[in-house]
């Protein structure tokens, strides 16, 4: 695959031009406020006219695993059609081998193809807003293009800034990267509280929950716990009917956590998608993709299940 070769020889120079050339395409699709087929709010994206979808969970640095996935999926033809949609969950960094080349490819995607891809934001993609010890990006950087690895660095921090934190299909699929905002005033203003939540990151907490966020089994009030991860919260079911009900959508999708390729929670309306192989041996990893037809037929996240597919990985 050209783009594979590309992403593995590529010098600072290509590199800085791709990550400006994903940046520009998101600057567009903000002031403009769309995105083919849909519209763009700030952080929150939401996509009506679709023909097909694919959506590509964590990857963590695993560039063979978002290669083999590209190839299945025929990404050249894919992405030449504006109504179908490439969605990439966030956390492309960090733990595995290949951060430099998987943000380069990603940031290619994004530049050549920008109405059929979308780059949501993990956590990370946050480490200015959220510092963690597990952050090697800036490292494999400096490692890859010595002296120069600051710039680069500092680059990408303003790329991740404009990435997006929600996305809504066809009324059926909400997803974000870690998990749902658990505060009333963050539900009472969905929209909003999402659109502007890289603005308001530090009086309001859905930035973080959104990128931090793990769904588990809460049924006692007020329906959320602190999370062991030291940062976001655990979220019992109640929160994601709620932001179901907001929204008028049928399941959650997110990624943040390893699982065999993807689990669910929530009595299945929430699916947990991981694309990830390299760090995790023990877990599998895991791509969607289906049409329209077929997302507007489902009811739940179980009904999303059937169309997870499994890459032909060595």
């Amino acid at each position: 695959m050209q783009l594979e070769q590309s992403a593995a020889e590529a010098g600072v120079s290509d590199f800085m031009q791709k990550i400006e050339q994903a940046i520009g395409a998101m600057h567009e699709e903000r002031q403009s406020k769309s995105i083919a087929g849909g519209k763009v709010e700030g952080g929150l994206a939401e996509i009506n006219d679709l023909e097909n979808l694919a959506v590509i969970g964590d990857l963590h640095g695993d560039s063979k695993s978002l290669f083999q996935i590209l190839s299945e999926i025929s990404y050249d033809r894919f992405l030449s059609n504006p109504k179908n949609k490439l969605v990439f969950l966030g956390d492309y960094v960090d733990r595995g081998s290949d951060s430099v080349g998987v943000m380069y490819a990603v940031c290619h995607l994004k530049g050549t193809c920008p109405d059929s891809v979308v780059l949501m934001r993990g956590n990370h993609e946050a480490p200015a807003e959220f510092p963690f010890s597990s952050h090697k990006l800036p490292y494999e950087i400096e490692e890859r293009f010595s002296g120069c690895g600051k710039e680069v660095y500092q680059k990408l921090l303003l790329m991740f800034k404009l990435l997006t934190l929600a996305t809504v299909v066809r009324q059926n699929l909400l997803m974000v990267h870690g998990g749902l905002p658990t505060e009333d005033a963050a539900i009472a203003t969905f929209r909003e509280s999402i659109a502007n939540a890289q603005e308001n990151h530090v009086r309001s907490r859905v930035l973080e929950e959104l990128l931090w966020n793990d769904p588990r089994q809460i049924e006692t009030q007020p329906g959320w716990e602190m999370s062991r991860r030291g940062l976001g919260r655990h979220f019992g079911s109640g929160i994601s009917r709620r932001w179901l009900q907001a929204f008028g959508t049928k399941a959650i999708l997110r990624g943040h956590e390893p699982c065999e390729g993807f689990r669910l929670d929530h009595d299945n309306i929430l699916m947990t998608l991981f694309s990830c192989k390299e760090a995790y041996p023990k877990f599998k990893a895991a791509y969607l993709m289906l049409n329209a037809e077929q997302l507007d037929g489902i009811n739940d996240a179980r009904d999303l299940s059937r169309y997870v597919r499994y890459p032909e990985l060595p």
